[in-house]
């Protein structure tokens, strides 16, 4: 059981259960190495993460993650980037008193309105300004500390699109922008999974945050990457070789999202036998179901029309969506599939393939409406 889940893990991936991704990581340790900022745009759980993590591994850097996913005003904000400076200050700095010491009277020095103090062999770090001024002082103070011992790190904040929603977030947004210009030893990356909002914050000429990073988007993982790799640990597992059939059937399922290949494969992999293209089949079903009550949870939000083009696209992916067959087909006049096809691509419910096709974007939802509860939804 452990060595299945540490091939196919629930959480993050790295070391060998991490998958290629071989441009995307040198791209990205070129950010890390030259002080280059970064935005990754891609759907939640696509594996943003785990590439950060892995490239952090591969060029041996210290790097934090802050998750804005829960931030609900700019205090959450400001305790978090404290926490993450502090952490890791505590990484970087020798470990002696002596030196420790010295650096404090440094830090107080350049930046006097920021606390450092010792506890035992832990440095911690506090200030008492407004919280847009202490996101400035504590990024500016971790820059200085880190070009005073010659280090480089990584700050990594994660479901950043999140700040765009809160009350001062023009305000966090700009405190940032000052402490990543300055910048000359913290790496800084952003990553979300609204590619709307993010493209907002980041592209926008009137928001503080334009033209600050290199942009990364993440697509899923090619089946010729996968199937060799599948292929191989599956031979590991069985002691056999094992019908290819069947691995391309697990990655046509799950339509090469990571996370989905991960949970199929987990469920395969516990199996005596190895897998055919029926029992692939046979497995994704009921794993689908076990996801129902999110499924229906996700789709009861969405209005009538949304639920019926959702679950025609499920059925047949479509190029165009505002011809009339497609409007004869889900019985929606054209105008109101413009507007409800809109709400679903910015929600993340649809996307539009390299083919120009509009397809569902999470496997399991699609699943769902196309092998088990298609004609409901397409008639409710």
């Amino acid at each position: 059981m452990t060595d299945i889940l540490g091939l196919f893990p629930q959480g993050l991936a790295s070391g060998e259960a991490f998958y290629n991704r071989k441009q995307e990581r040198e791209k990205l340790k070129n950010s890390f190495l030259n002080n280059e900022h970064t935005v990754i745009v891609a759907p939640r759980r696509y594996g943003k993460t785990s590439l950060i993590k892995q490239t952090l591994l591969d060029v041996g850097l210290p790097g934090k993650r802050i998750d804005l996913l829960p931030a609900t005003n700019i205090l959450f904000v400001e305790k978090a980037i404290k926490s993450c400076v502090g952490e890791l200050i505590n990484q970087i700095i020798p470990k002696t008193k002596q030196i420790r010491e010295k650096l404090i009277t440094f830090t107080k020095e350049l930046h006097p309105k920021l606390i450092l103090s010792l506890f035992g062999q832990k440095l911690e770090i506090t200030t008492s300004q407004s919280p847009e001024s202490s996101i400035v002082d504590l990024l500016d103070g971790l820059n200085s500390i880190a070009q005073k011992v010659n280090k480089r790190v990584v700050i990594c904040f994660d479901e950043f699109q999140q700040v765009g929603s809160l009350k001062n977030h023009l305000a966090i947004e700009a405190s940032i922008r000052h402490a990543a210009e300055e910048s000359s030893q913290v790496t800084y990356v952003f990553s979300g999974s609204s590619r709307h909002l993010l493209n907002q914050m980041f592209s926008s000429k009137s928001k503080p945050l334009y033209h600050l990073c290199n942009l990364m988007e993440l697509d899923r993982i090619e089946m010729n990457i996968y199937v060799p790799i599948l292929l191989k640990r599956a031979a590991q597992r069985w002691k056999t070789s094992v019908d290819e059939k069947a691995i391309v059937e697990i990655l046509n399922l799950t339509k090469c999202h990571p996370y989905y290949v991960n949970a199929l494969c987990r469920q395969l992999w516990k199996m005596d036998e190895s897998p055919t293209r029926h029992c692939a089949q046979k497995t994704w079903i009921e794993y689908i179901e076990t996801q129902s009550n999110w499924i229906t949870d996700d789709l009861g939000r969405l209005t009538p029309h949304q639920r019926n083009i959702l679950a025609a696209i499920a059925y047949q992916p479509v190029k165009e969506p505002y011809g009339n067959e497609f409007s004869d087909r889900v019985k929606i006049a054209t105008s109101s599939i413009k507007k409800s096809l809109a709400i679903l691509i910015r929600n993340d419910f649809v996307y539009r393939d390299k083919d120009e096709r509009y397809k569902i974007l999470d496997p399991a939802i699609e699943g769902f409406l196309h092998n088990i509860h298609y004609f409901d939804f397409l008639t409710s």
